[in-house]
């Protein structure tokens, strides 16, 4: 097994990326790329397509419910993957709305950012098995990851 896509930070301000690393992994690979930033308008979704991203980031909790939506189903127009962010249950009935197809689960809390790897396991269990799940934040090594597939989660 390998990575399935590589994801690129593009946010500057918090994390020092950009569009000119998407790009250059673009060219150096023929995985999907994900673009990893904080999508918050419809311009982001054009930016994406224009720097050759496959695949973008929406966090549900960064955005409300009708935003949110309204970028997904743009995303999907533009035939981009959507990675959907949730951290909690009531996250999870909004990317459900949708039928999102790849959901992340973050383990991290953004009430108290204490880490909890039994969120991905709890949350998994409400959700289709044709949906791709993706273990977020906590995961440190090879037991954390055998428990994630011992309970049918297998993108880290």
């Amino acid at each position: 097994m390998g990575a399935a896509c590589i994801s690129v930070l593009t946010d500057q301000k918090y994390f020092k990326g950009s569009g000119v690393i998407l790009e250059m992994a673009k060219k150096s690979s023929s995985l999907p790329i994900l673009r990893k930033d904080f999508i918050v308008d419809e311009y982001q979704l054009h930016e994406s397509v224009t720097m050759g991203a496959d695949c973008i980031l929406l966090i549900v909790a960064a955005l409300s419910e009708d935003e949110f939506i309204k970028l997904y189903t743009k995303a999907k127009e533009l035939n981009l993957d959507v990675l959907v962010e949730v951290h909690d249950a009531e996250e999870l009935v909004i990317a459900q709305k949708v039928n999102a197809d790849i959901i992340g689960i973050n383990n991290r809390n953004l009430k108290n950012f204490k880490v909890d790897i039994n969120t991905c396991i709890e949350l998994s269990k409400n959700i289709d098995k044709e949906v791709i799940i993706v273990a977020e934040s906590g995961i440190k090594d090879s037991k954390d990851i055998s428990l994630m597939q011992k309970n049918n989660i297998n993108s880290f």
